[in-house]
């Protein structure tokens, strides 16, 4: 009788079926997560490299303290720059802002998302 299937057939059936379904579900969320949190991690409008990389510098110089960072931020772009910059900071929390005066010029500002935080960092001629 080739349609007589023992118990242990069956059983062995349904772990490789279920080891397989598992196996698919982690390669989806794998497949997934990864974006999703990139997403959520970095969004930028930035013009300008140097502007950028000031930004990523002053966080991971001064991480959570976002007077210091905006502080730093304005000085070390006022150093390299010339006068006239501003730096704006919003967290989760609330915000810290030194200026929010938007330019009319190209490649004088940097906006970056970082996780829950907003960094901007721009000329205000």
């Amino acid at each position: 009788m080739p349609f007589l299937v023992t118990v242990g057939q069956l059983l062995h059936i349904d772990s490789r079926m279920a080891f397989s379904r598992a196996l698919l579900i982690v390669l989806s969320a794998s497949l997934t997560l990864p974006m999703e949190t990139l997403e959520r991690s970095f969004k930028d409008n930035c013009k300008s490299e140097k502007l950028r990389e000031i930004i990523l510098e002053t966080i991971g110089l001064y991480p959570h303290q976002y007077s210091y960072q905006a502080r730093h931020m304005k000085q070390v772009s006022e150093n390299r720059f010339g006068n006239w910059w501003s730096a704006v900071i919003i967290s989760e929390r609330g915000g810290y802002g030194m200026s929010a005066i938007y330019d009319q010029h190209q490649n004088t500002s940097c906006e970056i998302m970082l996780f829950d935080t907003f960094y901007w960092l721009g000329r205000t001629c």
